[in-house]
């Protein structure tokens, strides 16, 4: 994912991003290829176009948040990549 070094900081901090099996970059809970759409979700709806009512986005959002709420509560593990 395209990243900046501060927000890798960031959301490895929140639990929020991990590496997947072949080493990309990804959000907890999603694909590479989800990662890569949810980013894009979020940073349209942080520029103030809102997601609120998107499907897609709420899928997204609510897979992603579930798993990494389980990381945070130490029922699952962050890093799973070999």
């Amino acid at each position: 994912m395209n990243l900046s070094e501060a927000e890798q900081a960031f959301l490895r901090g929140m639990r929020a991003i991990t590496l997947d099996a072949e080493g990309r970059e990804i959000f907890v809970g999603l694909t590479a290829e989800e990662s890569e759409e949810y980013l894009d979700l979020s940073r349209r709806n942080e520029h103030g176009e809102a997601m609120s009512a998107n499907p897609r986005y709420l899928e997204l959002h609510g897979r992603h948040e579930a798993e990494r709420e389980r990381i945070v509560a130490g029922e699952a593990p962050l890093d799973r990549a070999p």
